[in-house]
């Protein structure tokens, strides 16, 4: 991610530059911590998950829009009461738990931890005061860069497959990283707040305020996949992401693409397309990954239909239908105001 912050750093510079130049002119640099609102589902919360029929089965909340920002803003004030400013907020995603499945000591847990660069054009309503006024904000929220970086994990493979204890039976852990990208979105921000006027030119202020956003995916990857052995050897199982995948919703693969729509013809074309180009050009995979494979054809736990295809890689990705998530945030501003050429009166 350190586009973002060079990104920052230019919008820093920017501003600065041209500060010195215009009346009424004003930056702002500040932090922000953002608390996730509530009421937005983000995953199942399943004890007792490895025991049929005594789960207790719940939810977690939040949002993936929570961390702390370092914001720059760059404003005019156009009187003394009504002013426009561009923000600009570099997040660091805090990380957010969105799934658990657990059974005694056993787990499987994911977690998603967000980073993105948004810029907020706004309208500010100050009530002008000469030592402490209180003030409003008033904008869009638009992100330009950014993704969503997961990481599942388990001390109990089984909880991840049940094939993989029939395939790998000295395993004893699982971890894999996805990264997760976005569709452009529109949202909104608002806030109030006091500032304190320290002298002519300078000033502090802090706000509360409420962001509301949410990201529909674009893309989802799976870059590693690795299984842990009680020798402390590793083995990456990333080909074996697509072990009895069918095209149904629940299925992982290796690179996912998200459309609103599609038909059961249309899949079963794109399935069927990914087994030929595999049998026309088949990869050469690890003794190993053939090993597993062969059991679980053995074991009824697969078939080379959906194990030898490129349906799920970066050439033919595997699709699945729209879904979006929440950012809104409640968050918590402090910084300073430097004026420059005058007041704007």
């Amino acid at each position: 991610m350190e586009y973002l912050k060079l990104a920052m750093l230019a919008l820093f510079v920017f501003g600065a530059a041209i500060s010195t130049n215009a009346q009424g002119l004003y930056i702002q640099p500040g932090v922000t911590y953002l608390a996730p609102t509530t009421n937005e589902v983000l995953g199942p919360k399943i004890d007792n998950s490895l025991t049929p029929g005594s789960e207790i089965s719940s939810s977690l909340v939040g949002s993936y829009g929570s961390g702390v920002g370092l914001d720059l803003t760059v404003g005019y004030m156009l009187s003394r009461n009504f002013g426009f400013e561009i923000g600009g907020s570099y997040v660091m995603g805090q990380q957010t738990l969105i799934e658990e499945f657990t059974d005694g000591s056993s787990y499987d847990r994911s977690y998603a931890t967000n980073q993105r660069l948004t810029l907020s054009p706004a309208f500010v309503v100050d009530a002008g005061n000469e030592t402490l006024s209180p003030f409003a904000r008033f904008g869009l929220l638009i992100p330009v860069a950014g993704q969503t970086d997961g990481l599942r994990e388990s001390n109990n493979p089984a909880m991840v497959s049940s094939a993989i204890p029939t395939l790998f039976s000295d395993a004893n852990g699982f971890e894999a990283e996805s990264i997760a990208k976005g569709q452009f979105s529109l949202g909104y921000n608002a806030a109030i707040g006091l500032r304190y006027q320290l002298n002519e030119m300078i000033s502090i202020f802090g706000s509360v305020g409420y962001t509301g956003l949410r990201i529909a995916r674009k893309s989802y990857e799976v870059p590693s996949a690795t299984l842990f052995f009680e020798d402390g050897t590793e083995l990456d199982i990333l080909p074996l992401l697509a072990l009895g995948n069918n095209g149904s919703a629940s299925d992982v693969y290796a690179y996912e693409e998200y459309v609103d729509e599609i038909s059961a013809a249309d899949l079963a074309a794109i399935l069927e397309q990914g087994i030929n180009e595999y049998n026309a050009n088949p990869t050469d995979y690890p003794d190993v990954i053939d090993n597993a494979v062969f059991l679980a054809n053995a074991f009824g736990l697969g078939d080379s239909d959906n194990v030898y295809t490129t349906y799920g890689s970066k050439d033919l990705p595997a699709l699945k239908t729209r879904q979006d998530v929440s950012f809104s945030t409640i968050n918590i501003s402090i910084g300073a105001r430097f004026m420059f050429g005058g007041n704007g009166e």
